[in-house]
Formats: structure tokens, C-alpha cells, sequence
């Protein structure tokens, strides 16, 4: 697995959650609450790949702790709306959020038979 000398990122893939009422192609629903979830091509090993190999340390702030992250996967499989939950430095969230804007379409996630955008929350541990 390739691992930058001074960064190693860890996930620690925990789904949390919004609420939402009834499913329709544009209402956003939890990770954990939809019946098929989204599939990064090849799993979720590869999105972990994926991330450490195209995430640059930046140079101007240091950082070590968790970001809380929030994306929403689209009914087309596209990653959307991405936030930084927690205050982790302007340099880091922009990283991140460049990052995963590069990310490859996801197998989208679909409730009773139709493809429905979901709200997938994760931590990531840099070091």
C-alpha cells in the first residue's frame, strides 16, 4: 500500500447518520438506513487506496487528529457535497475535499428498486 513518510492515513469506517422520511430519487438517504449502500469501484479497500494515494500533505499546516468527514453519493453514483464536519485547518479540509471531488463514480446506492443519493459520514485519521 503506498504511504507518504510523514502522513498515514487510517479509516475507520464508521456510518453515522441524518434523517430522512420517504425515499424518492432526490430525498437523501443515511448510508445505514438504505437498503442497497453504494460500492466504491473494486470496494472499499480501493477508496482507502485511493484516498491515501492521491492525498499531499499540505505544507503550511500540521495536523494530526481525526476530520470528520460528509459526502453524499448521488443517485448517479457521483461524490457531491462534500463537507468537513470539524475544524481541522483551511489547508487540510481543502486537501480533503480535493481529493475526494477527484473520486472515480461509486456503484449508486438504490432503495426498492430505484437509485437514490445517500449521505455517507466517515472519520479519517491523519497522522
Amino acid at each position: 500500500m503506498y504511504i507518504k513518510n510523514y502522513a498515514i492515513l487510517f479509516f475507520i469506517l464508521i456510518f453515522t447518520n441524518f434523517v430522512v422520511g420517504q425515499t424518492s430519487k432526490t430525498e437523501l438517504i443515511s448510508y445505514e438506513k438504505v437498503q442497497i449502500k453504494p460500492e466504491f469501484p473494486s470496494g472499499i479497500g480501493e477508496f482507502m487506496f485511493f484516498f491515501v494515494k492521491n492525498y499531499q500533505v499540505p505544507e503550511d499546516e500540521e495536523f494530526s487528529g481525526v476530520a470528520n468527514v460528509s459526502i453524499v453519493i448521488d443517485a448517479d453514483g457521483k461524490v457531491t457535497n462534500i463537507k468537513i464536519i470539524n475544524d481541522v485547518g483551511f489547508a487540510i479540509a481543502q486537501e480533503i475535499k480535493r481529493v475526494l471531488s477527484k473520486c472515480p463514480k461509486w456503484k449508486p446506492a438504490s432503495q426498492e428498486g430505484i437509485n437514490v443519493p445517500v449521505i455517507y459520514n466517515f472519520p479519517i485519521k491523519i497522522q
